[in-house]
């Protein structure tokens, strides 16, 4: 860990291998902003002398896909694009299934509904805005609801998570923010201008929720789409179908697809054209084989239909790829 005046850094190993970065900024007493980069799989959820009186956590996933296992042990997952706030910790950890996030996050604590000067400043309201958009979606966990909390402190009386998939008015915002830590200027006094934008809009109850729980999965639910991912490309010359493992597992093959796109948070057929994509660079970079046996390798019969997808996804052929990264 890091500490740069207002700023935390936390680098995560595992196994001595980089698994992840969290970036945290203090936007004022009690709201913390933090940037989200993970390279693996599974990660506990994250405690610090700054977030351990959380009441409430705001996500957006620029990309990747975020599950939260929920103190009823359901699966929610948080897809690209997607802005998820939860008044809940995870029962005891985070997953990422294809090992690759990124993303925001803001953490309001307790002191934050005590600090009056700035986000009254821009009329926000800690309370009313978490009011609005998680009190409508609450999921009855009230064994798990703290007992020290008021009765009526205007705050939701239940744990939940709300999802927004639509979120066109956030995201300007967003890329600007996004584009900031790319580009590594990170002036303190423009994250703290963003950050209060999108704690204003939904003050404002503009944004329209959904509760996570709608598309929650079970523990076996989640193993399905697992055990449909590792049959799929594990080898990518398989022509198995998805009929054929949604019946090797009991269910349809209408409802394997749903739970693997939210897991994955991509439809099937895209998952593994990324994938095929992905291996094929590696066997033009990386071998000598030629364009058909690379196509056969992933998939394809057909060197002109390997050669068409290639091009519609990367931009050039595969022989000009494998051409320019050796060049290079």
């Amino acid at each position: 860990m890091k500490k740069n005046g207002l700023t935390t850094e936390i680098t995560l190993r595992n196994a001595g291998t980089n698994a992840g970065k969290f970036v945290l900024y203090e936007i004022c007493p009690g709201i913390l902003f933090a940037f989200n980069e993970v390279f693996t799989s599974v990660l506990p959820k994250m405690t610090t002398q700054e977030t351990d009186d959380c009441i409430c956590t705001i996500n957006y996933a620029a990309s990747g896909t975020c599950g939260l296992y929920s103190s009823n042990g359901k699966y929610i997952y948080l897809r690209a694009g997607e802005l998820m706030i939860s008044n809940e910790q995870p029962a005891h950890s985070f997953e990422y299934p294809s090992s690759s996030y990124s993303g925001i996050e803001i953490y309001i604590t307790r002191k934050a509904l005590e600090y009056k000067e700035l986000p009254s400043f821009f009329n926000i309201d800690i309370e009313q805005m978490l009011y609005a958009c998680l009190s409508a979606s609450c999921t009855l966990l009230p064994e798990t609801y703290p007992e020290s909390q008021p009765v009526n402190s205007g705050m939701p009386e239940r744990y939940t998570t709300v999802i927004a998939e639509n979120v066109n008015l956030f995201k300007n915002t967003i890329n600007d923010i996004m584009t900031l830590y790319e580009k590594k200027i990170l002036d303190l006094n423009l994250l703290r201008l963003h950050t209060f934008y999108l704690l204003r809009m939904l003050t404002a109850g503009v944004i329209e929720f959904r509760s996570g729980y709608e598309s929650a999965l079970s523990r076996s639910q989640v193993n399905m789409a697992k055990q449909a991912e590792r049959l799929l490309t594990s080898n990518l010359m398989s022509r198995e179908t998805i009929a054929n493992i949604a019946g090797g597992m009991g269910i349809s093959a209408t409802s394997l697809k749903n739970y693997f796109r939210a897991v994955y948070g991509q439809n099937i057929s895209e998952y593994l054209k990324e994938k095929r994509i992905d291996e094929a660079k590696k066997l033009l970079v990386g071998t000598n084989l030629s364009i058909l046996e690379i196509a056969n390798r992933v998939g394809f019969e057909s060197q002109s239909k390997f050669t068409a997808m290639f091009h519609a996804a990367i931009g050039l052929t595969p022989t000009a790829f494998r051409q320019s990264s050796r060049s290079t």
